[in-house]
């Protein structure tokens, strides 16, 4: 096989997230959780990564990005600067998405591994795995409220390998409801990584899960943003007005 060079994107979350890879080998990646936009890191992260890694961009055979769930706005950011750079070298895209990419932290674990992220209003983003010889999803991708994962995980009676970004906050919760059910990983196995989405993105290449440049990726949000929400009812209040 030719060797493949990719770049991916993950800005779903207040982690930047990037990585340079080949044929599914990480070669680099690049991790920042400081209080700047991922609109002011991004790029300068990407030069330093290719820097160090004596890449250019036109050596690159794709992209991967993480489309969602997640931030809205980070969500847009990663898919817009990834579409930018495929069009300008005319290359394919592979879209991703952060709760497959996430389960990657729990690949050599032999209990489920459950992703959560932030879904602000007393919501996770969820999904929950089984790793064999590939990951299995058993639930979700959903947004759902602490109590009703719990009640869910309580019932399949299972020891639980917890990663995302809401995990933090979560997991006082977990281990008083959970107790040993409830695995914490350490800080950098639980949050977004270059190096996972290095894995989710070249399987995806093989199994031909490929969009041109010139073709947009639809971001996959879960649910409605507000300002979406807000939108839908300003117009329905109007059409029921007219009616």
């Amino acid at each position: 096989m030719k060797a493949m060079k990719y770049l991916t994107i993950d800005t779903t979350t207040k982690i930047t997230a990037l990585s340079l890879a080949e044929n599914g080998k990480l070669v680099s990646e690049g991790f920042l959780h400081t209080g700047k936009t991922h609109s002011e890191r991004l790029i300068p992260m990407l030069d330093q990564l290719l820097n160090a890694a004596d890449w250019k961009l036109e050596e690159l055979d794709f992209i991967g990005v993480v489309r969602g769930p997640g931030s809205f706005t980070g969500i847009r950011i990663g898919m817009a600067t990834a579409l930018g750079l495929a069009q300008v070298l005319n290359i394919p895209l592979v879209g991703i998405t952060s709760l497959d990419t996430l389960a990657w932290a729990g690949k050599n674990r032999p209990e489920e591994t459950v992703v959560i992220l932030d879904a602000r209003k007393n919501e996770y983003y969820y999904a929950r795995y089984r790793w064999q010889e590939k990951k299995i999803l058993i639930a979700g991708p959903q947004a759902i409220t602490p109590a009703n994962l719990l009640q869910e995980l309580r019932v399949a009676k299972q020891r639980y390998f917890f990663v995302g970004d809401a995990v933090p906050g979560a997991q006082e919760f977990l281990m008083r409801e959970l107790g040993d059910q409830a695995i914490i990983p350490a800080e950098y196995e639980y949050l977004p990584r270059g190096a996972y989405a290095t894995c989710e993105t070249w399987e995806k290449w093989l199994e031909g899960e490929v969009s041109p440049s010139t073709h947009l990726l639809e971001p996959f949000y879960i649910r409605l943003s507000e300002a979406e929400v807000n939108y839908r009812k300003k117009n329905l209040a109007k059409l029921e007005q007219r009616i």
